[in-house]
């Protein structure tokens, strides 16, 4: 289940957001027919504007989103796009897209940011930038902590620590290697030394990385991750993050650490893979759900050529 989305300050500026929509829609259709004229200009104004009220309502991945629409304007202004015809459409349907989510959000509609990947993409292309992954729009509440351990594990001196973590570096990189190479037994390797991570972490905010890490390899275990590009973009950064562990680096529970350990396309469908015993993650801004995961197989990516 998720948590409805509170709102009331949406509610409060959503009337200032439709009308700024509306002017940039004009303008850039004003600058399509007059590329001399102001209507450019005026556009990313009034998406300014808008952003700004976003900004104010705290919905990250729409303001994610927002920000992405300023930056191709910008763009646009700068003559750094492509194609100045797909720059103006995409711009467009970013306009249109974003005024249909926030009527949804307004009918009761979850907060499920990720819906507006497809336009978010476009936009990045526009630009001329490589697509992005859809994780650029998954933003999970680090709020939703672990749940509590029957009976917490003795805490280890400095030395035994340092070192059952440079054992899992190297458990996890053995893992990730096997599994790179095709062999499923490698993601059994990679659980177990995040495992080993997860039981050194004293507190809830610090083991909410990790545990979010368990059930996407779960997923990954069950063949419920539904992309094999993403899946291995998810483990080599976790191994990265791994390795920042033991060499004594920041803590791994920062929010774009949290929102890198899920696969965006992890939860862009609402199907259930019923093999998969992958434990419920922490999900939108406002709640938790269940994991939805895809039902095509991404057990291992194709074995690199030689």
């Amino acid at each position: 289940m998720s948590v409805d989305l509170d709102i009331g300050p949406l509610s409060w500026v959503k009337g200032e957001i439709d009308l700024e929509l509306e002017r940039a829609g004009l303008s850039l259709a004003a600058y399509a027919a007059d590329p001399a004229g102001d209507g450019l200009k005026k556009a990313s104004a009034s998406i300014h504007q808008a952003h700004g009220a976003l900004a104010i309502v705290g919905l990250d991945g729409v303001t994610e989103f927002a920000d992405a629409t300023e930056k191709l304007l910008t763009a646009l202004r700068d003559a750094k796009v492509p194609d100045v015809v797909a720059a103006i459409v995409a711009a467009q349907g970013a306009f249109a897209s974003l005024r249909g989510y926030l009527d949804d959000l307004m009918a009761g509609h979850p907060n499920q940011p990720l819906k507006l990947f497809g336009p978010y993409r476009a936009m990045a292309v526009a630009r001329g930038e490589t697509a992005p992954g859809p994780a650029e729009l998954f933003f999970p509440d680090l709020t939703q902590r672990p749940p509590k351990r029957e009976k917490n594990p003795p805490p280890l001196a400095p030395d035994a620590l340092v070192a059952r973590l440079k054992a899992a570096r190297l458990g996890f990189e053995r893992g990730l290697l096997k599994w790179l190479k095709s062999d499923p037994k490698g993601i059994a390797e990679m659980r177990v030394s995040v495992s080993m991570i997860e039981m050194t972490r004293g507190t809830p905010a610090a083991r909410a990385y990790w545990w979010v890490a368990l059930g996407v390899l779960d997923a990954l275990a069950a063949d419920g991750l539904p992309d094999a590009t993403e899946a291995k973009r998810f483990a080599m950064h976790l191994g990265a993050q791994i390795k920042k562990l033991t060499d004594g680096r920041e803590e791994a529970s920062q929010q774009p650490l949290a929102r890198s350990a899920v696969p965006g396309r992890l939860r862009r469908g609402r199907r259930r893979n019923p093999r998969h015993r992958a434990r419920r993650l922490p999900s939108g801004r406002h709640g938790a759900h269940d994991n939805p995961l895809g039902d095509r197989k991404a057990a291992a990516p194709p074995a690199p050529s030689a």
